[in-house]
C-alpha cells in the first residue's frame, strides 16, 4: 500500500515540475530541437506548447479520471476478492496500478497528455479496490485486538507513502527532472507488486500447512478456499449494535468459529473481527481509525449481504459456523437504495462537499502554497537592468543583470519572491564560445520575443545553469519546501487517524463532531483565502478536521439504514464521494482560469463554499438524529 499511496499523489508533489515540464516550449514534442523556425513560423514569437489554463483543466482530470471508475467499483471490488480470494485480488488490483504508472510516467515522458490520462485511469482501477484485498487479508490473518493493530499498521504505512512522496517527489525532479521522478514511482509500484507476489507465497504455504501450526488463516477451510462467513463479511455488520468501528469498517462478531469435519482443523477466537467494507477508498476511508479496542459480544446471528451486478442475496449465518445459510432474500440493489431515508442522503451529500475541500485541495495544495507564500510575484514594476540579457548564470553578464524598478532603484526581493526573468532573449548554441555550456541544452536555439515564465523548464539545462540559474534556485527551493508544508495533513492522518477513532467510540458525538470538523475547514480556508501568514497553522486545522471528520462520517452509515442494506449503504456512499471527486478537479480548472490563472482566492472560496455546505448539513444531521433518538451521538461503549 506504501507504493500505491505515493505514485497516486505523486501529480500533486510536482505540480510545478509537471506545469514547466507541460507547458514549456522548450519541451515541444516536435522533432526538431531548434526554435528558429518557430520564431519564423509565429512573426518572430515561440508559441507555448501548453498554455497554463489549458494545463490547470487537463492537471486535474488526472484526479477525475482516477475517480471515474471507481463510481462503479465499489459495487464489484468485492465480488471480485471473493471469487479468486484476496491475495490474487490483490496482486490483481497492485499489477493494474504499476501498469498505470508505467504509462503515466512514458505520458510524461514524451510529453503526451492522453498517454498520461490513460494511465492515471488504469491507476483508478486498481489504487482503490487494493483497499479491499488487503482489508480482507488483514482480517484472515489477524483477529481481535490484532485484527484492529493491524489496520492500524497498515493505515500508519500507507499514509506514509504519501508523506515521503511529498519529501522525495520534488527533490527528484529538481536534482535528475521529472522522467526520474515518475520512474521512481513505478519502482515504488514494481515493489507493491513484489510485495503480493510474497504474500502471495505466503499465504498458500500457511494453507498447505507451513510454519507447523497447519491451516493457521483465519477462514480457510481444509481444501483451502475462503470461507464464505469469513469472506463475506465485507458487507456485513455488527449485529450487536448495528455500528461500526472507526475506520468505516464493520464488526462481524464470531464465536467458536468450527471447520467442517473433513478439515481436521478447529478454532476458537472469541473476540471481535473486525473488516474493511467494500471499497472504501484507500485515500480517504483509510484515514479512520482501526485501533479502537472493542469489547467481546455475545454470540448473535450475522446478516451478511453480497450485492452484485443483478441481485442481492442475504444470507444469515446462524450460530457463529461457517457457511451455513438458510432462505436466500434476493432483491434488487436499486430496490434497497431507494428506501434509505433522509438521514443516510444528508451523510452522503456531507461527505461529497467535505471530501470536496480535503482531497482536491490536497491535489493542487503544492500551487497554492507556491502561488501564496513560497514562490510569489515580484513587484510589477520591476524589471531587469538588461532587459534582453539573461538574468544569471553562464551567460549572464560578467557585471551582473540587477532588477530594478522603475525609478532606477533596487528592486529588493524576500527570498520566497520568484526572481525577475528576461523579457526577451535570443542565443544560439553555435554562438556560444565554450562548447562545454551548451553541451546539456534540449535545444540548439532559444529565440523569444516575449518570453514568459511558461517558457520557461528548469529541467532544460540552459535555463537552469546558463540564463536563469537564480529563478531555476529559487523554484527549486520554493518547490521543496511546499512538498514538506502539504504533507502535514497526511502526517496527522497516520498517526493520530487510530486515537480519533478510540475517542470517538467512547464519547460518541458524532454528528456534533462532524459539525466541528466543518467549522475547522471553514476557519481554515477562509485564513488561506484572506491572510498571507504562514500556512503551517491552517494545515495543521486541515489534519485535524481531515482526522476528525473520517472517524465519525463512515461508522454513522451502518446507524441510518437496515441492516440488510449496510453494504448496499457503503457502496451508493463511496460511488456518490467518487462522482463528486471526479466533478471537483475540473470545477476547480474552471475557477482558476476564470481568477486569471490564479488559486488565489476563488479556489479556497470554493473550498470554503463546500466546508459551510457540511456545516449546514452536519446541523441538519444533529436536528434529525435528536428526532430520532440520537442513535449517531451515542457511544458505542
Amino acid at each position: 500500500m506504501t507504493g500505491v499511496y505515493y505514485s497516486f499523489d505523486i501529480p500533486a508533489a510536482l505540480h510545478q515540475q509537471l506545469k514547466d515540464t507541460m507547458t514549456s516550449s522548450s519541451s515541444s514534442s516536435s522533432s526538431s530541437a531548434t526554435f528558429t523556425n518557430c520564431s519564423t513560423d509565429t512573426g518572430g514569437t515561440c508559441t507555448h506548447h501548453d498554455d497554463e489554463s489549458s494545463f490547470s483543466m487537463k492537471f486535474n482530470l488526472l484526479y477525475s479520471v482516477y475517480s471515474i471508475p471507481n463510481i462503479f467499483l465499489p459495487f464489484f471490488g468485492g465480488t471480485l476478492v471473493d471469487s479468486v480470494g484476496p491475495h490474487t485480488a490483490a496482486l490483481i488490483f497492485a499489477s493494474l496500478t504499476l501498469g498505470g504508472q508505467f504509462l503515466f510516467a512514458l505520458g510524461t515522458s514524451y510529453r503526451n497528455w492522453n498517454l498520461m490520462l490513460l494511465g492515471r485511469t488504469f491507476y483508478g482501477f486498481g489504487g482503490e479496490s487494493i483497499s479491499v484485498a488487503t482489508s480482507t487479508l488483514n482480517h484472515e490473518w489477524f483477529q481481535g485486538k490484532e485484527l484492529a493493530l493491524s489496520f492500524g499498521i497498515n493505515l500508519a504505512v500507507s499514509r506514509l507513502g504519501s508523506v515521503v512522496n511529498d519529501f522525495m517527489s520534488p527533490r527528484v525532479a529538481n536534482e535528475y527532472g521529472v522522467d526520474v521522478a515518475m520512474l521512481l514511482g513505478v519502482g515504488m509500484n514494481c515493489m507493491s507488486v513484489c510485495m503480493t507476489l510474497g504474500i502471495c507465497g505466503l499465504t498458500l504455504w500457511r494453507k498447505k500447512g507451513g510454519g507447523g501450526g497447519g491451516n493457521n488463516i483465519v477462514g480457510y477451510d481444509a481444501v483451502g478456499d475462503t470461507s464464505d462467513s469469513l469472506m463475506e463479511p465485507l458487507l456485513s455488520i455488527n449485529d450487536n449494535n448495528g455500528s461500526g468501528d472507526d475506520n468505516g469498517s464493520l464488526i462481524v462478531q464470531e464465536e467458536n468459529v468450527k471447520e467442517e469435519p473433513n478439515g481436521g482443523e478447529e478454532q476458537d477466537e472469541d473476540g471481535d473481527v473486525e473488516v474493511n467494507p467494500l471499497n472504501l477508498s484507500s485515500r480517504e476511508k483509510d484515514d479512520e481509525n482501526d485501533g479502537g479496542d472493542r469489547e467481546n459480544g455475545e454470540s448473535e446471528t450475522s446478516t451478511v449481504m453480497v450485492c452484485n451486478t443483478i441481485t442481492m442475496e442475504i444470507a444469515p449465518l446462524e450460530g457463529g459456523t461457517t457457511g451455513s445459510s438458510t432462505d436466500p432474500i434476493t432483491n434488487t440493489c436499486m430496490g434497497h437504495i431507494v428506501q434509505f431515508d433522509v438521514m443516510f442522503w444528508l451523510l452522503c451529500l456531507s461527505c461529497v462537499v467535505v471530501y470536496g475541500c480535503v482531497l482536491p485541495f490536497n491535489n493542487i495544495a503544492s500551487g497554492i502554497l507556491l502561488e501564496r507564500n513560497y514562490f510569489t510575484d515580484p513587484p510589477q514594476d520591476c524589471h531587469l537592468q538588461h532587459d534582453d540579457m539573461c538574468s544569471m548564470g553562464d551567460l549572464a553578464p560578467e557585471e551582473g543583470n540587477m532588477a530594478m524598478d522603475s525609478h532606477g532603484d533596487t528592486c529588493v526581493l524576500n527570498q520566497y519572491m520568484r526572481p525577475i526573468i528576461p523579457s526577451s532573449i535570443h542565443i544560439y548554441a553555435s554562438n556560444v564560445d565554450n562548447k562545454t555550456i551548451s553541451d546539456d541544452w534540449v535545444n540548439d536555439s532559444y529565440v523569444f520575443d516575449h518570453l514568459t515564465e511558461n517558457d520557461l523548464d528548469c529541467g532544460d539545462a540552459f535555463w537552469r545553469n546558463a540564463c536563469t540559474a537564480d529563478y531555476c534556485a529559487a523554484q527549486k527551493m520554493a518547490t521543496e519546501k511546499s512538498g514538506r508544508v502539504m504533507s502535514i495533513p497526511y502526517l496527522f492522518s497516520a498517526f493520530l487517524s487510530p486515537l480519533f477513532g478510540h475517542f470517538v467510540d467512547r464519547i460518541g458525538r458524532r454528528a456534533i463532531l462532524a459539525v466541528v470538523s466543518c467549522v475547522l475547514l471553514v476557519s481554515v480556508h477562509l485564513s488561506l483565502a484572506c491572510m498571507s501568514s504562514s500556512p503551517v497553522v491552517p494545515l495543521v486545522g486541515q489534519g485535524l478536521a481531515y482526522v476528525g471528520y473520517a472517524a465519525v462520517i463512515w461508522p454513522s452509515v451502518p446507524l441510518t439504514v437496515r441492516k440488510e442494506s449496510v453494504g448496499t449503504a457503503f457502496g451508493a456512499m463511496t460511488a456518490i464521494q467518487n462522482v463528486g471527486l471526479a466533478l471537483f478537479p475540473l470545477l476547480i480548472a474552471f475557477i482558476y482560469k476564470g481568477g486569471g490563472n490564479r488559486y488565489i482566492p476563488n479556489v479556497e472560496y470554493f473550498f470554503v463554499i463546500c466546508a459551510s455546505m457540511g456545516v449546514l448539513i452536519g446541523i441538519l444531521l444533529n436536528i434529525l438524529d435528536r428526532k430520532r433518538g440520537g442513535i449517531l451521538n451515542k457511544a458505542s461503549f
